[in-house]
């Protein structure tokens, strides 16, 4: 199950490496003002629809990332959790189940940044900041597999750098979830989208019943 990188994973690798290197030789910021994804909604404001975004940038974004650093990051939980995601769901839904985790990731964010606009001037620094600066990443959609590998393998035993002992897959997922919501609560680390990881985790959940898939208890 985990001795081979699947068709899909394989092209998701090859299509985020390959979009950040020719945004790096194109332009960043060209590419980010059409395919990075940028709150849909402007409240308080005159024009209630932000005209810097696009209905494709909810699945564009997913493929732009802000670093190196972030793209390594995503595309090694992509690495190491999706080719038994999608051995066991089938290509078709693994990569519907991708996106769409990154669909609503973007979903859950821009509503809870909506929320945060409509109390702020649409005068203030705060506010132009959440209008104007886009989110990029696959990271909804890689906390959609984290969800999904939680679920179907719960006891699958990981060692992680940080921890001294095995810890089983539904742990892992469970303690990182909480960890988001602490960090996006606490409004820590300015700059990352703990809501849309948070997002992803949710949506994961959601389509996991969905699709009707049931635990598999492996050792």
């Amino acid at each position: 199950m985990f001795d081979r990188i699947t068709p899909m994973v394989k092209n998701l690798l090859i299509i985020n490496v390959g979009v950040h290197i020719f945004s790096m030789l194109y332009s960043v910021n060209f590419i980010h003002q059409y395919f990075a994804f940028f709150n849909p909604l402007l409240p308080n404001s005159p024009e209630l629809f932000n005209p810097l975004f696009k209905p494709w940038q909810f699945i564009s974004y997913q493929f732009l990332h802000g670093g190196i650093g972030h793209l390594f990051s995503n595309m090694f939980g992509l690495f190491i959790f999706g080719s038994a995601l999608e051995t066991f769901m089938g290509s078709k839904k693994f990569i519907i189940y991708y996106l769409v985790c990154g669909v609503g990731a973007a979903v859950l964010n821009s509503a809870l940044d909506f929320y945060e606009m409509s109390n702020m001037s649409v005068d203030s620094m705060e506010y132009l900041r959440q209008a104007q600066i886009p989110m990029v990443g696959a990271s909804g959609a890689i906390f959609g597999i984290l969800m999904a590998f939680g679920f179907l393998f719960p006891n699958v035993e990981m060692m992680l750098l940080f921890f001294p002992f095995p810890l089983k897959a539904k742990y892992f997922v469970a303690l990182y979830g909480v960890y988001e919501l602490v960090q996006g609560t606490a409004g820590l680390q300015s700059g990352i989208a703990h809501f849309a990881h948070l997002g992803g985790l949710l949506t994961g959940f959601i389509l996991l019943k969905f699709f009707g898939f049931s635990k598999r208890n492996y050792y």
